[in-house]
């Protein structure tokens, strides 16, 4: 069965866009990765690492590892600026790929109040692919080279983000241009997909625990992707948490999964480990997929954490 697998993942990579798929797998652990307006949501200089190996135990599974810096810069007592860079290295199988994005995003407050942040975000991105087909079967495909393909691919994306201390939610728009690839559109690849999220903050009184849940979705061009968030905050800095994923359209029969994450924050730093389980025929023949994360902060002073954290 093992070997189906790795010969299916070699003959669809010309229909697979990682780029897209990892940008969405990452949303939990830097916002920015799924709406460009979430970027500096916050004035400390935020910088985190991941490394995640799906499908463990099948030669050649995907593996994806991302690097992202943030910072929020303050120019007016209600106005600030939101600097970002995310890169990500994806490699499945015989395809790989290294991406970098720059973000911009304005916020402004907003309300009676003045606790609420509204922030407009755009990015830009480009991407270095690469498809080596020299390990593939020598059957003949005319679609197969049987060499080394490259291409640089590029575009941008926009959004809309609305956030303070108890909740937030936002909509963001990809592929503003037209989609210039060779090796396949994939997840994402249409014209436009959009993603979009919300979630709320709920305390409790005598509970030495907060919750926090959201949801977030992607929809491509008959492709969709749902998660449900639960979060649970201790007072210790110590939290755990369950998403439940669903894919419609395209890739139903991928069924659903269940990421656990557990993870820790201590003074400055920030460590989170995630398992995902796939809810579907797959998940009997390999391990499943396991993520690690390190985030840092450098902040100029005290603040409140918005939301999202």
């Amino acid at each position: 069965m093992r070997g189906s697998i790795t010969f299916f993942l070699l003959f669809t990579l010309r229909f697979i866009d990682a780029q897209s798929l990892a940008q969405h797998d990452l949303y939990p652990f830097n916002p920015n990765f799924a709406n460009p307006a979430a970027t500096g949501i916050s004035t400390c200089l935020e910088l985190g690492v991941t490394d995640m190996h799906q499908w463990a135990g099948i030669a050649n599974a995907p593996n994806v590892q991302s690097f992202s810096a943030q910072k929020g810069i303050s120019f007016l007592k209600n106005k600030k600026s939101g600097v970002g860079i995310n890169l990500i290295r994806d490699i499945n199988g015989p395809s790989k790929s290294l991406g970098s994005e720059l973000l911009y995003a304005f916020h402004i407050q907003v309300g009676r109040n003045r606790t609420t942040w509204l922030s407009l975000g755009l990015s830009g991105y480009i991407e270095q692919r690469r498809l080596d087909e020299s390990g593939f079967s020598p059957i003949f495909d005319p679609a197969v080279s049987g060499g080394m393909e490259e291409e640089l691919a590029y575009n941008a994306s926009g959004g809309i983000y609305l956030y303070n201390d108890r909740y937030y939610a936002g909509f963001g728009l990809y592929n503003l241009f037209p989609v210039n690839t060779s090796l396949g559109l994939g997840y994402g690849g249409d014209r436009y997909y959009t993603s979009f999220q919300g979630g709320y903050v709920f305390g409790f009184d005598n509970l030495p625990f907060t919750l926090q849940t959201s949801i977030q979705g992607s929809i491509g061009d008959g492709v969709y992707q749902f998660d449900l968030n639960n979060r649970l905050l201790f007072g210790n800095n110590l939290w755990t948490g369950l998403t439940l994923r669903k894919y419609l359209g395209g890739f139903e029969t991928a069924g659903q999964n269940a990421l656990v994450f557990i993870g820790y924050d201590w003074k400055n730093w920030s460590f989170c480990y995630n398992y995902n389980f796939d809810i579907n025929g797959t998940q009997f023949h390999h391990y499943g997929t396991h993520r690690i994360a390190l985030g840092y902060r450098i902040c100029p002073d005290n603040f409140s954490c918005p939301a999202y954290r």
